[in-house]
């Protein structure tokens, strides 16, 4: 903003805004937030849904698989990923891909090459774990726990 569009400009303070709604009328909103009612919908609306974030996460999952070695790519499709994959019922994809994103965040952060095999792994690992019919948490559990030890040994040896 300009020097003389600063000098123009009104501050209003928060109190100054009118409310949206009285005190009794938001313990009444904030009470029928937490009904059990409203809990039921809401977990029927999450049910109705999760077919179409599946099929957008396999489209996501598509997309990082096309990316090849564009880094940049894999970085903004595992984050799309990870944003919802858990929410759309592939726990493991997302439990995956958060270890993807937080090598990539890292190794940004320390100034460091990514290792494009690593990133290939669980670029490999993601597309499965997206793929299978049933997501097996307890064995997504220990491709996860796997992953993330071999993330933290690159880390580890990248550090010294």
């Amino acid at each position: 903003m300009s020097n003389a569009a600063q000098k123009q400009a009104e501050l209003i303070s928060p109190d100054a805004y009118p409310q949206m709604m009285g005190r009794q009328d938001a313990v009444r909103a904030m009470q029928s937030l937490r009904s059990r009612e409203t809990m039921v919908k809401a977990a029927a609306a999450m049910e109705a849904a999760m077919p179409a974030m599946k099929i957008a996460i396999l489209q996501y999952v598509g997309e990082l698989e096309e990316a090849g070695s564009d880094m940049r790519r894999i970085f903004d499709k595992v984050h799309e990923i990870r944003g919802f994959a858990e929410t759309a019922g592939l726990v493991t994809t997302g439990r995956i891909a958060e270890i993807l994103c937080r090598y990539m965040d890292d190794m940004e952060r320390l100034g460091k090459d990514l290792d494009t095999h690593l990133v290939a792994l669980h670029v490999s690992a993601i597309a499965r774990a997206a793929r299978a019919e049933d997501d097996d948490v307890r064995l997504g559990e220990v491709v996860a726990a796997e992953l993330a030890e071999l993330v933290a040994r690159k880390l580890a040896s990248t550090t010294r």
